[in-house]
């Protein structure tokens, strides 16, 4: 393990963007200050601390790494830099790495992004429809994730994940697969893929991530009235 310096990760009080970096940071035994801005309806907290360039980075925006005297923003980065500096590139080929990095940014894309918008679609668009969108999101996120049990089993993903320890980007596709059910409910259907059920069940992380969860059960994503929505969603599907 290289040598690590004092680690802080900011983000709001929200699972988001952030929340597979705190499980792979907890996972590791890696200590991290996790901190956490309030959120609240007129978003105050983040009102005030967004133009602290100190806090919220090059571009006021948060989840923000500091790794020592080095800030990190942007979440893929975040992710890459974490993925390098913790050695665990040095453990993978080539290949592997570059798949390992095509299936985060397929995650971050195909699968956070829409449920983030859709969360958020009736304040980010007056007259969204949320009883148009949602089953229209829901077909979206099948078809992927159909398409990710295809390219996992191509890749020998599963066989390779046996024979190695738990990284970055898993944590990544367990917290998406963990969010869109969250948001769908039985309605995702994810046993139809058995391969990403089976990981999101018995993922060697999962009794830690769910406990995390259980200890802070914060919602998705700063939306306010968020748990009214995601009922109204799961009513729509």
């Amino acid at each position: 393990m290289p040598r690590i310096p004092p680690i802080t990760l900011r983000y709001f009080d929200c699972r988001g963007r952030a929340q597979h970096l705190r499980y792979f940071l907890r996972y590791r035994n890696i200590p991290f200050t996790d901190e956490r801005v309030p959120l609240s309806a007129d978003f105050s907290a983040w009102i005030n601390l967004k133009p602290d360039r100190s806090k919220t980075g090059y571009f006021q925006k948060l989840p923000v790494l500091h790794w020592g005297e080095e800030t990190v923003v942007e979440t893929s980065v975040i992710h890459r830099w974490l993925h390098q500096q913790l050695g665990d590139e040095q453990r993978l080929s080539a290949r592997d790495n570059l798949r390992h990095e095509m299936l985060a940014s397929s995650c971050f894309g195909d699968l956070m992004s829409p449920v983030g918008t859709l969360i958020w679609s009736e304040l980010a668009t007056p007259g969204a429809d949320l009883a148009k969108i949602a089953p229209k999101t829901l077909e979206r996120l099948r078809g992927h994730l159909a398409i990710l049990e295809q390219t996992l089993t191509e890749w020998g993903w599963w066989e390779q994940f046996q024979m190695r320890d738990l990284m970055l980007t898993d944590c990544l596709l367990w917290e998406e697969l963990s969010i869109a059910l969250h948001t769908f409910g039985a309605g995702l259907q994810l046993e139809s893929c058995p391969r990403l059920y089976e990981f999101h069940r018995r993922c060697p992380g999962q009794p830690l991530f769910a406990s995390m969860l259980a200890e802070r059960p914060r919602q998705i994503t700063g939306r306010p009235g968020e748990a009214e929505v995601i009922q109204r969603i799961q009513a729509a599907i």
